[in-house]
């Protein structure tokens, strides 16, 4: 604690050269009239002197008394030249209006137009809504999760998927937050579309590895999933396609401060599988839904609260087997202006998730259940000392509870056989301090985080010795309430971005992260039924060290941006299973988990058009992926599940006329690294498969093409009160047999081995009718 006041007191004294002279102090917000505008630009036009508007559309500007004519900017909205006086510390709310230009609806950030150029972050993409529905989705349903998939340094970890690897890190190094809450399994259908309803959802922003101080508890990167707020006039959207309907309303309640969003979606493969000819068929019971809520209420200049939840259900039957999954999550927050130059949230924040399993046989009727729930209040501060020095600090603190099993066998001679897993808690709180600070051509982001990470009874936990068993006396059962272990962490964040103009600009960035919270699962692709368990005796806290940099360059007045980024990160007590490990409903999965070091590293080249009618990206990425674990492949360094060196994104998007927009993506990928057996034994009736090596295998190289067209039907005129529109899309365009499983079997003769291939996806063509009303 003492390192963290010591960096804290270093900031303070950075700052006190320049509270020197007492200037005044003009802020507010800047709105379209409904939804905050964040990056909008406030510039005083004789010292150019600026500021940008944060998230919730608020700035704070420093200047002298006196006059000043100011000039308010934002990309798509007319630029607003307005004259202030200032005698006093001042609130002035901008309003700004959308340009009459037909502006493309394709665009990657709602910031400056060069903020990619300018802003202190790497590794830093953001999307918005409008940008995410151009993308050929899989079967109609448009998908978030699949958006970022085709961003450089991430990848789909399976065909057809929604889990994802960044920077070849693993699912679970990837925090995902809705609205500040923990989205432990972000997937709906075993993974083929993500719990994200597009049309409930503002923008996303994606950190790889550079992540903000504020952000802690994973390694490779930080999804940030913002919830749409509700307008203030009563408006609506739906669609229908061929495996899900939607449908969304908002609009005020009682008066327009008080606003509410409604959104829904539902697939019905359930009601037509009872009409197929097939039996099996008719006892299939198939289908998720999804709600999302949003009510605002902004009670004056200086407060405004937020209620936001979101619940999704899944649900799998096939006659006497099942099983259903649930995410539930919740934010109460609180926005409070103090003064002019210190502005807050204060949140509470509810995160569950849970599966069931239900089987019937003959011999045996068993259940199994499971769940995950964090309870979380956090403080953020950001305080504007003036327009070289910008502050955020904060504090959070969470309650980890994990009941990772619970079920019971029942035979047919009315005999209860229960199976119990210890249930865990854990207590997490973290401090964060970071500085903004601008001189001249440079901008440099610091900070540190310090976490303090608790295991609390009552729970059963174990001390593994090195061999990997419990010794005996080494079982400890804690009582209630006890704090048995702890761990803690400093971790350090610096950024640095030389700007040479308004259009070119070099950074680099440092990131140190700690990751408490581990996924155990034995696929590649992820299951409901993957184990959360939190670091304790035995496990310690996964830790990351990376560093990057790049340039970045704008051309054509920012119509084309381009980078390319250079990474390399460190990694300490990854996790590997043994071989041939027991997990599930394993008491003591301690012993199946062997720990090591891992090494990632690549190049990420990035081209971007915005602007005009042609729209899209291209990408490439070359990144390796290691790991060397003791016990694992001798000791020797191994691929990681996730090393796929060559990806290759290609995403393009062409309004052909003001009703036809046609869109493609082309995806490249190197086949995952995957373990085949090297020979196999005869034991008895059975053949055994002899492994040897650790993914010095791969599966074929992965390739795909999806195309859609958008029609706009019905007028064309700007104000109509009804928009709907046609979307065809065709995934998989050309057919590609992409595998998503290869399996060995035996040949008639009984003796010699075949690898057969199991693909998802044919082509498969989708249409989805989408309306708007206002």
């Amino acid at each position: 604690m003492n390192v963290f006041k010591t960096i804290l007191f270093f900031f303070l004294l950075l700052s006190i050269p320049a509270t020197a002279q007492r200037d005044c102090t003009v802020s507010g917000t800047i709105s379209d009239g409904k939804n905050p505008l964040a990056g909008a630009v406030v510039v005083q036009n004789k010292t150019r002197a600026g500021i940008k508007s944060n998230a919730d559309g608020h700035y704070t500007l420093l200047l002298p008394p006196g006059n000043h004519a100011l000039t308010v900017s934002y990309i798509g909205y007319t630029t607003l030249d307005t004259t202030i006086v200032l005698r006093r510390d001042t609130i002035v709310h901008f309003h700004l209006r959308e340009t009459d230009i037909n502006l493309k609806e394709v665009i990657i950030s709602t910031e400056r137009s060069n903020a990619n150029v300018i802003r202190p972050d790497m590794g830093m993409e953001k999307l918005d809504n409008r940008q995410i529905r151009q993308i050929p989705a899989l079967m109609g349903e448009v998908d978030i999760i699949k958006a970022i998939q085709l961003l450089p340094g991430v990848q789909a970890i399976s065909e057809g998927t929604s889990g994802f690897s960044v920077r070849g890190g693993s699912p679970d190094q990837n925090l995902i937050l809705f609205e500040n809450a923990t989205m432990y399994n972000a997937s709906h259908l075993m993974g083929f579309f993500s719990v994200f309803n597009n049309d409930a959802i503002d923008d996303i922003a994606l950190y790889k590895g550079d992540i903000p101080a504020q952000y802690g508890g994973r390694l490779s990167s930080l999804l940030e999933v913002t919830s749409r707020s509700g307008q203030p006039e009563f408006s609506g959207s739906a669609g229908i396609g061929l495996i899900a309907s939607r449908l969304l309303l908002q609009g005020p309640i009682v008066d327009k401060r008080y606003t509410f969003l409604l959104a829904g979606r539902r697939t019905y493969a359930d009601i037509f599988l009872p009409l197929a000819g097939e039996e099996y068929l008719r006892r299939v019971d198939i289908h998720f839904y999804d709600l999302n809520a949003k009510i605002q209420a902004r009670l004056d200049e200086k407060n405004e609260l937020s209620a936001t939840g979101y619940y999704g259900r899944d649900l799998f039957k096939n006659g006497d087997m099942g099983m259903n999954f649930s995410n539930a999550a919740y934010t109460l927050r609180w926005k409070r202006l103090f003064s002019p130059a210190l502005f807050a949230h204060f949140e509470l924040i509810g995160s569950h998730y849970d599966y069931n399993m239900e089987a019937t046989t003959p011999s045996l009727t068993g259940v199994w259940n499971s769940d995950i729930n964090d309870h979380t209040l956090r403080a953020d501060f950001t305080y504007w000392l003036n327009d070289r020095h910008s502050f955020r600090f904060g504090y959070n603190t969470t309650y980890h509870y994990f009941a990772p099993g619970d079920g019971a066998g029942l035979l047919p001679d009315g005999n209860e056989y229960p199976i119990h897993l210890a249930k865990k808690q854990a207590w997490e709180n973290s401090l964060y301090f970071t500085n903004q600070h601008s001189i001249g051509p440079l901008t440099a982001k610091y900070g540190c985080r310090v976490t303090r990470f608790d295991n609390i009874g009552p729970t059963t936990d174990y001390r593994v010795d090195e061999q990997h068993q419990v010794a005996r006396g080494d079982t400890l059962h804690i009582a209630a309430g006890r704090f048995y272990n702890h761990y803690f962490g400093i971790e350090p964040r610096v950024g640095l971005v030389w700007a040479f103009n308004e259009a070119w600009s070099l950074k680099s960035s440092y990131a140190q992260t700690l990751q408490f919270l581990h996924l155990l699962t034995m696929s590649t692709a992820g299951s409901p039924l993957d184990i959360w368990v939190p670091s304790n005796l035995s496990i310690k806290p996964e830790m990351a060290r990376q560093v990057a940099a790049g340039v970045f360059a704008n051309f054509f007045d920012n119509a084309l941006e381009t980078s390319v980024e250079i990474y390399y990160k460190w990694l300490d007590n990854v996790i590997d299973f043994k071989d041939h490990p027991e997990v599930l409903m394993h008491d003591v999965v301690e012993t199946e988990i062997r720990t090591g070091s891992g090494q990632n590293y690549g190049v990420e080249l990035m081209w971007r058009k915005n602007n005009g009618s042609f729209t899209g990206w291209l990408s490439y990425t070359w990144s390796r992926a290691f790991r060397t674990i003791p016990e694992i492949n001798g000791g020797r360094p191994y691929s990681s599940p996730f090393d796929r060196p060559h990806n290759i994104n290609v995403v393009l998007s062409y309004e052909c006329t003001k009703r036809l927009t046609a869109s493609l993506n082309w995806i490249y990928a190197t086949g995952q690294p995957v373990t085949f057996p090297e020979a196999f034994f005869q034991f008895g009736n059975d053949r055994i498969p002899v492994y040897t090596q650790r993914n010095t295998y791969r599966f074929p190289d992965y390739h795909r093409m999806d195309a859609s067209l958008t029609i706009q039907l019905g007028r064309l005129a700007p104000n109509r009160k009804w928009k709907h529109e046609l979307a065809i899309s065709v995934y998989n365009l050309y057919g590609r047999k992409n595998p998503w499983t290869i399996s060995f079997r035996t040949e008639n003769d009984g003796i010699s081995q075949y690898a057969r291939m199991t693909y998802l996806f044919g082509i498969v063509p989708s249409v989805t009718y989408n309306v708007a009303f206002n």
